[in-house]
């Protein structure tokens, strides 16, 4: 499907609006500033980030701003627990929160809510994603960097801006990027490919004009392998991805932007077992099982850059444009 053909099945889906039934809100939220990330870390505590140092925590059902102590865009947030959050960005910067600190005793100044964490290598840092308490990934434009429980210590370079990043085992790792850039860790060594996109319908089964390398702009994966990239032009490829030098594409019938990716799995479901989110701009949120893709309503029209769905599947909060938050529960 073209370019402009999704851009024209957007534009009727957008106009008739959306008969979805489902459990969204839009939350209350503490701040006007773009969020770029969100990640929750169990029994209903969730974190946010975004511009100019912004940092909110979910607790107890409301949201607050954390005093982060600086003023540098954040882009990325992970955690395994209410106490051990990472938060990284630009300028080189990475903070990690342990909790809110005790003020002084002598009535001083109280120190931020999070505390730097010392790099290697300097640089953008776009996203970050672990599986323990003491390792994650953090990619940054060319270069990835390990976070130990400590600080940011040099990993791989890639040849590509690197924007996304899933990490489901110490050995297993799915990252992506610019110009149709995908890697997966696995086994010990790193398998890097290109997705081309044609944007014009196939002939034959080929493309009758040059192929776009679409931005992609995250992934996720479950831990069996089985997940999404999502880009450019509403693009969306299934995990593990096809062979070929164009792989199957989702047809979502989606022009914009898909910013961000997220999802979980059922282990009592028999058939797709694996449920996907994807977000973008004018508040669209795309949830697909199996061959199936629906439009949610999540009450919003503001651009939304990033997704996180509970191990269940019982909640999804998705952020974006202007601080906002929508929030999916059964």
């Amino acid at each position: 499907m073209s370019a402009r053909t999704r851009i024209g099945l957007l534009a009727v889906v957008l106009a008739a609006g959306c008969a979805c039934v489902g459990g969204w809100v839009e939350e209350s939220s503490p701040t006007g500033e773009d969020l770029y990330s969100v990640y929750g870390v169990g029994d209903g505590t969730v974190f946010a980030v975004g511009a100019a140092g912004t940092v909110l925590m979910r607790d107890g059902g409301r949201w607050r701003a954390l005093d982060s102590g600086v003023e540098a865009d954040l882009h990325g947030v992970w955690g395994s627990s209410a106490e051990k959050v990472v938060a990284v960005g630009a300028d080189c910067t990475a903070l990690e929160f342990n909790g809110i600190p005790e003020k002084p005793a002598d009535g001083g100044e109280a120190p931020p809510d999070l505390k730097k964490i010392e790099v290697d290598t300097c640089g953008t840092f776009r996203a970050i994603h672990g599986f323990a308490d003491n390792r994650a990934f953090v990619v940054s434009d060319d270069r990835a960097l390990w976070y130990n429980g400590s600080r940011l210590t040099n990993g791989r370079e890639f040849n590509q801006r690197v924007l996304g990043v899933c990490m489901t085992g110490d050995d297993e790792i799915h990252v992506a990027g610019e110009r149709g850039f995908y890697s997966h860790k696995t086994g010990g060594s790193w398998n890097d490919r290109t997705i081309n996109m044609c944007p014009v319908s196939l002939q034959a089964g080929e493309c009758p004009t040059d192929l776009m390398q679409p931005v992609l702009w995250d992934v996720w994966a479950a831990p069996g392998g089985q997940g999404a990239v999502a880009g450019t032009y509403g693009g969306m490829w299934e995990l593990p991805l096809g062979e070929g030098e164009i792989p199957a594409e989702l047809d979502a019938s989606f022009a914009t932007e898909l910013r961000g990716v997220s999802g979980f799995v059922d282990p009592e479901a028999a058939k797709n077992p694996v449920t996907i989110y994807a977000v973008s701009q004018y508040g669209v949120v795309a949830r697909i099982r199996g061959d199936k893709i629906a439009r949610e309503a999540p009450g919003t029209n503001k651009d939304l850059h990033d997704v996180w769905v509970s191990d269940d599947g019982k909640h999804v909060y998705a952020v974006g444009q202007d601080g906002t938050i929508v929030h999916f529960s059964e």
